[in-house]
This record gives structure tokens, C-alpha cells and sequence, in this order.
């Protein structure tokens, strides 16, 4: 499973032997296994940190912390209901342009009404196409030609019954590259548009 929200569980428990309220911060790993840092202090102003996937900081209701160590599995289990609401990453599909061009070839419109059906197959809530260029040329052309790509491959989807109002536009230009290059340079990886699907 796949979650957008990978970094950490807060679920309030009762404690059966007095009720008291508890508090548990548990730190899941992102997709590719990194996992960040949680530090919180306690009510002596003592800082407790987690940096270990599946680790956990434990409040009482007076502040003090615990710090445990789980296992994979057992949260998994414990927390499939909380980690089943989270909403699923989203899935990315590329498509690249030739240079100083936002038309797509005949192969990509036919990969682009192909991926209709996966939208139109699941429950895709928002599609984002994001438009992006190398750096050759000038900075202010290159993000009007982001944009233009990414209307390209718009366009296809509506065309193709894909409601447009969940469809959302973003453009940067040269500003996010794929590859870096130096200088004034062309990269055929950086003319590209995102499709990611929500």
C-alpha cells in the first residue's frame, strides 16, 4: 500500500487502569524507505526524538513521554483502519516533447486515450498535469511552453470524456529539471509533461 501521509500515526488510547487518556505519535517510513524525525518535549522540557520507521512516542495525559519501539506489522494491523482513510499516493505518468514544441505525437494522444480508461476505471478524484521545459533559450518562453504542454495534454483527455473541472494545470519552465544540465543547455528528459492522478 502506498500512502501520501507516510509520516506518522497520532491516536489517542485509553489507558484501562485508571482511563487516562494517552496519546501515541508512531513514525512510518515514506514509499522509498526514508523516514523523517519527530522530536517532542515533555513536561520537564526534555526533548524525545524518533527517527527509526515504526517507532513511537507514547504521552500521558501529565506530559510524560515514551519512547517504543514496534513492530512493522503489528501497526500495520493495529492502525488499518486509520492507515486505510489515507488517501493513496498519486500515480505518475510522463510524457516528453520534441525541443520548442507542445505538440505530442500520434503514439502519445494514442497513450493518452488508452490512460482515459484508467481514469475513467478508478476513483480518480484530481488529475494535475504539470508542464515543465530544458533550459535553452529564454527563461519567460520557456514557462509559456511548460504551459502549453501542459494544455496539450489536457486537451487529449477532455476530448477523451475526462471531466475537465478535475483536471488542474501547473507550469514551471526550466525551474524543476529531470536532468541537470549547465548553462543554456537541452535535455530531452526536461520537455516533458507530469500526469499525476489523486
Amino acid at each position: 500500500m502506498k500512502y501520501s501521509l507516510s509520516l506518522c500515526i497520532f491516536v489517542v488510547t485509553l489507558i484501562f487502569s485508571g482511563c487516562a487518556p494517552k496519546t501515541q505519535i508512531t513514525l512510518l517510513p515514506e514509499d522509498d524507505g526514508k523516514v523523517g524525525v519527530i522530536s517532542i518535549a515533555d513536561n520537564k522540557k526534555e526533548t524525545h526524538t524518533i527517527d527509526k520507521a515504526y517507532t513511537s512516542l507514547n504521552i500521558s495525559e501529565k506530559g510524560d513521554i515514551e519512547k517504543k519501539a514496534e513492530i512493522e506489522k503489528d501497526v500495520l494491523s493495529k492502525y488499518s483502519e486509520v492507515l486505510n482513510t489515507l488517501p493513496k499516493k498519486g500515480q505518475s505518468h510522463l510524457f516528453y516533447f520534441p525541443n520548442d514544441s507542445a505538440e505530442l505525437n500520434e503514439e502519445q494522444i494514442l497513450e493518452l486515450r488508452n490512460f482515459t480508461l484508467l481514469i475513467k476505471n478508478n476513483d480518480i478524484i484530481e488529475i494535475i498535469c504539470i508542464g515543465h521545459s530544458d533550459s535553452l533559450g529564454d527563461k519567460e518562453y520557456n514557462k509559456i511552453l511548460s504551459l502549453k504542454r501542459a494544455q496539450s495534454v489536457a486537451n487529449v483527455l477532455t476530448r477523451n470524456s475526462v471531466d475537465k473541472s478535475i483536471i488542474k494545470l501547473e507550469y514551471y519552465g526550466d525551474a524543476n529539471p529531470l536532468v541537470k544540465t549547465e548553462g543554456n543547455k537541452s535535455s530531452p528528459k526536461n520537455r516533458r509533461v507530469e500526469i499525476i492522478l489523486k
